[in-house]
């Protein structure tokens, strides 16, 4: 199955490919077999890809193994990003090596966020820059610390009084209204 974001922007743009549970299982500091509820844990990731997707303007694909789900492979959208389960028997890191090589000419900049040093040295190889898990993890926290810094200014802004962005002669007509 190709992969839908294949020349969906066009070259000069920018996309992540995410080695889904790779960066899952070091976000929450242990082994996927420990993770309680893999789908809560899936969709917490994928929320904070789409927002980061949002904030970057930068597609976002994140793959999963199959071998953690059943069925055959899948491709869906949520929330701007696309969301790759392998085919049975098929690797996230297999996955995303032909990824790479399939929409390298779509894209001025591929980066591959996964710890798995095999995967990152083949995506290297194909063109892609690469970030380890943690590091994609950090680029998160910031892009969260950013975002509710820019909702802080934002409402401190929204605080003002209208007479403040108004002329004076407008201000004193409204008051002189106000006064009847």
């Amino acid at each position: 199955m190709k992969s839908s974001a294949r020349g969906h922007k066009g070259k000069g743009q920018r996309c992540t490919i995410v080695d889904g549970y790779n960066v899952v299982a070091r976000k929450a500091g242990s082994s996927l077999a420990k993770i309680a509820d893999l789908e809560t844990a899936r969709r917490d990731l994928e929320d904070q890809l789409a927002q980061y997707r949002a904030v970057y303007d930068e597609d976002v694909i994140v793959v999963y193994d199959a071998q953690h789900r059943r069925g055959p492979s899948v491709s869906e959208r949520r929330a701007g990003i696309e969301i790759i389960f392998t085919d049975a028997g098929e690797t996230a890191d297999a996955r995303i090596e032909r990824l790479v090589y399939e929409i390298r000419e779509n894209y001025r900049d591929i980066t591959v966020a996964t710890s798995d040093a095999a995967e990152q040295q083949v995506s290297f190889g194909g063109g892609a820059l690469r970030i380890s898990a943690n590091e994609l993890l950090l680029r998160l926290d910031n892009m969260q610390r950013y975002i509710r810094k820019q909702t802080d200014e934002s409402n401190t802004g929204s605080r003002r009084m209208l007479s403040d962005s108004i002329r004076d002669d407008v201000a004193k007509a409204l008051e002189k209204w106000r006064r009847k």
